[in-house]
């Protein structure tokens, strides 16, 4: 703008100058004009008056003929002594006669200042006379009123006129270079920006046009970038690891659902100290080494908090060209807490196989030596000895099925076929009176003999003798157990229910463990092995189905198990 300003002002001086000079020179044009003038007047004087002079000037004649020329006549003897006019109104401009003497030359025209003015001269002789016209020179702005005026207000008006342009002009410009600066204070935010719509002939115009383009294409690459920030946001969002992402200076600046569920804390989305989301040690140290070492940590981290919880935890440095990424250092998290359940359950299986195993073994190799070493002998001794054998051998076999049915649980071909539930209880039932006359159990039937179901039968009797045997051996003397069936919804709801020894509530969360007993003694002198229950609900996974448990200790338990009416999967199973 300031050039802008310079250059008017430039020019506005330029053409003032420009006017002036052109008034000057009309006005010498108008001057020059005057001297040609009494030049042709002095020879009009030449022709017409002089010829009438003789030997005595006619100062009549003189004095008519200048009143109509309008021209002053001044008349000069051989001793250059004023003889006309000798008095009047000319005599007063006449006050010096050497300013005349210096310029007598015949038939030219001069100036000369008489009496501080500027006279336009014309001077000859004839014969004894110096003859010398002369009239009040005139410029192009006199007289002041009206040409002086007229000539001063076109000035005016011509600067004004020159001002006008240039400050529409400059204003113009303005104008436009304002809107373009309203143009760019607009690029790169949210929404597109405006178009100036200049016109073709101005200046900025091919500038407009260009920042409209830069601004287009900053929008699309902007509308790129949150595509893709949206993208990445959806993509960690979904992932079932947790994800931390922080900044050089230790910021969290982003973060997945994941990551707050395994740290139960609930994470700002705005930035933040990690600090404020870490309060483990050893995880928090891990981050900070990350942070001070620029290298990749891992370790495996246990979190104490409402239950234990394991993360495989990898915190990556992110090498980056740019100086000033975004994020350094990705923190993911593994929940790795099933697997060491997983472990944990296979150590346990191992030693608990290993400790069942280990007894029945062991009591048979004890008293088979014994017997070997002249107990057999004695026929009372020896029929003790082989009760016991015979006995632990059973115990040993029923643990060895036992062990097989659970490996084999999803393994076995699953082949769907109809069964009358009715009918398999009764059926199951058979092999066990004898046990249930000896405890005295009233075992009641509620199932219609209409109920049939689409599964498995041997999946399903398993099931169903597993947990009849339970209700029977864990039943009270005198007890009762109550096998029903309910259809709801396109499911079979089979319940066992009895009143016997019932199991605590600390108990019930791991009833259907392996190998797990709430009594050891008790189940050791019921013969079972501690695998009933998990077979069962290995077997109501494999069908499609849920096992729930409802008891109260001393009053009874309720076992139900939900089927669907008809399995629809058929082929192999892996564990």
């Amino acid at each position: 703008m300031k050039r802008i300003r310079r250059i008017s002002l430039l020019l506005f001086g330029v053409i003032t100058a420009g006017l002036v000079a052109i008034i000057l020179f009309l006005n010498q044009r108008y001057i020059t004009v005057q001297q040609t003038s009494l030049a042709q007047q002095g020879q009009l004087f030449q022709t017409q008056v002089l010829p009438q002079v003789t030997t005595k000037l006619p100062q009549a004649a003189f004095q008519k003929w200048s009143q109509q020329q309008k021209v002053r006549l001044a008349v000069f003897d051989a001793r250059n002594q004023l003889i006309f006019p000798a008095a009047g109104p000319h005599a007063d401009l006449i006050d010096s006669v050497n300013d005349f003497q210096s310029k007598l030359v015949t038939n030219k025209s001069e100036q000369i200042r008489i009496n501080g003015q500027t006279q336009t001269t014309f001077l000859f002789r004839h014969k004894l006379w110096t003859f010398v016209l002369y009239t009040p020179q005139r410029n192009l702005w006199q007289p002041f009123w009206p040409q002086g005026l007229f000539l001063l207000l076109g000035i005016l008006g011509l600067s004004c006129l020159s001002v006008l342009i240039f400050v529409g002009y400059t204003l113009w410009e303005r104008r436009s270079l304002q809107r373009l600066q309203q143009q760019l204070a607009l690029v790169g935010s949210t929404q597109a920006t405006p178009p100036v719509l200049l016109k073709p002939t101005d200046h900025y115009f091919i500038l407009e046009r260009a920042v409209t383009q830069v601004d287009q294409q900053l929008q699309a690459q902007m509308a790129l970038a949150a595509n893709e920030q949206n993208n990445f946001e959806r993509f960690i969002d979904h992932l079932t690891i947790g994800v931390l992402l922080l900044d050089e200076t230790g910021n969290v600046v982003a973060h997945n659902p994941a990551a707050a569920t395994m740290l139960m804390q609930k994470l700002s989305k705005h930035p933040h100290s990690y600090l404020n989301d870490v309060h483990q040690f050893a995880l928090s140290r891990l981050i900070k080494h990350t942070l001070q070492d620029k290298k990749n940590q891992h370790a495996t981290i246990k979190l104490v908090q409402t239950q234990v919880r394991y993360l495989d935890v990898n915190s990556v440095w992110m090498k980056s060209a740019n100086a000033h990424a975004t994020y350094q250092v990705a923190v993911l998290l593994y929940d790795i807490t099933p697997v060491k359940q997983i472990q944990q359950m296979q150590l346990d299986f191992v030693s608990n196989v290993s400790h069942e195993l280990k007894t029945p073994v062991t009591s048979i190799s004890g008293f088979t030596e014994t017997l070997l070493a002249g107990a057999q002998d004695e026929p009372e001794t020896r029929q003790e000895f082989l009760e016991i054998i015979a006995a632990e051998s059973k115990r040993l076999t029923a643990l060895i099925q036992d062990i097989i049915a659970l490996s084999r649980g999803r393994q076995q071909q699953i082949q769907v076929t109809t069964v009358n539930i009715a009918q398999m209880v009764q059926n199951l039932l058979a092999p066990l009176q004898q046990q249930i006359t000896a405890k005295q159990v009233t075992v009641r039937v509620e199932i219609t003999a209409e109920a049939l179901i689409q599964t498995d039968r041997r999946k399903l009797e398993q099931i169903i003798k597993n947990l009849l045997i339970n209700g029977l051996a864990y039943n009270r003397q005198g007890g009762q157990l109550t096998i029903g069936a309910q259809q709801v919804a396109q499911q079979w709801r089979l319940s066992f229910i009895d009143n016997g020894l019932g199991i605590a509530a600390d108990d019930q969360e791991r009833i259907f463990e392996r190998f797990y007993r709430v009594d050891k003694a008790r189940s050791h002198h019921q013969g079972g092995t501690g695998l009933g229950l998990a077979i069962v609900k290995e077997l109501v996974t494999t069908l499609g189905g849920q096992i729930s448990l409802k008891s109260q200790l001393g009053v009874g338990s309720t076992f139900t198990v939900t089927l669907p009416e008809k399995l629809k999967h058929s082929g192999i199973e892996s564990i």
